[in-house]
């Protein structure tokens, strides 16, 4: 007995309909997976972009609050520091640990190699010298280079 609508057209899906519905839901669980499970090259990429955020911020926070800030790459930690008077603080709301494997190869300012517990500091004037941190992050070489002028970029390789 074969079911029928009040119209007397059949019921039902046809298998393109269905296939069509598998081949769209099979795109959503690609494109979905491709986000939810990113690579060890994005995941590294993700570990660089937040080191060169925190460069980012103590260079804003200089600019913005009219103090020097300073930034230290020490213990697996990067710290964030402001000048009070004739000493540096240390901000705890902007220390956090360098994650997934991350650590600083390298800190040179004006072409010149500094030790790695010196500082990096931000003046309120806005003009710099150049820089670069240089990252390995799981095993793959990033950059957080700044210029003259301010601009801070992240470099792969």
């Amino acid at each position: 007995m074969r079911r029928t609508s009040g119209t007397g057209i059949r019921a039902g899906f046809t298998l393109i309909e269905v296939l069509v519905v598998v081949a769209i839901t099979g795109i959503i669980l690609a494109v979905a997976t491709v986000n939810l499970f990113p690579d060890e090259r994005q995941l590294a990429r993700r570990e660089a972009a937040m080191v060169a955020l925190t460069v980012e911020h103590a260079r804003d926070a200089a600019w913005l609050g009219g103090r020097p800030m300073s930034i230290t790459f020490a213990e697996g930690r990067l710290r964030t520091w402001r000048l009070k008077g004739d000493e540096w603080q240390a901000d705890p709301s902007r220390e956090r640990a360098l994650e997934g494997g991350t650590r600083v190869a390298a800190l040179f300012v004006d072409g010149e190699e500094l030790k790695l517990d010196e500082r990096l500091v931000f003046l309120p004037d806005g003009l710099g010298v150049p820089f670069r941190v240089a990252l390995e992050v799981r095993g793959l070489r990033w950059a957080v280079d700044g210029d003259p002028a301010g601009a801070i970029t992240l470099v792969e390789g």
